[in-house]
């Protein structure tokens, strides 16, 4: 039995949270770029194109199973995982290209401020 805080848990629905999907395999490099170098406003761009194609598929009826491909639950927004494996890293780059902005080049940036920001450990080789 599963349980999550002394109750029974529920069994996945198959909606994920934006940031529980970016930290998945699944999203690639895309994931990292979203959670680590976009900033708030960027996101919020993001999920507002994710949003807006979700409601476009709905309206296609694409849908064969008739469940809605992102609703709000918790105060946030939630995805259809497939949807988002299909859709979220064009709309993640798409974004970056939007803003005219290098997505590696602010990868690259990030990497070097944290590099620059931690401690060199000093390792001894054997000899």
């Amino acid at each position: 039995m599963r349980l999550a805080q002394g109750n029974k848990r529920s069994a996945p629905d198959g909606y994920l949270h934006l940031w529980n999907f970016a930290a998945t395999k699944g999203s690639g490099l895309a994931g990292a770029l979203f959670n680590y170098v976009m900033t708030d406003r960027q996101r919020g761009i993001a999920e507002s194109a994710l949003i807006e194609l979700a409601e476009k598929v709905d309206t296609l009826e694409v849908n064969e199973t008739k469940e809605p491909t992102a609703h709000v639950k918790h105060e946030t927004w939630r995805f259809k995982k497939e949807f988002l494996q299909e859709h979220f890293k064009s709309v993640v780059y798409g974004t970056f290209k939007l803003f005219r902005r290098n997505a590696s080049e602010l990868m690259a940036i990030q990497i070097n401020r944290e590099y620059l920001q931690t401690e060199q450990a000093r390792v001894r080789f054997p000899s």
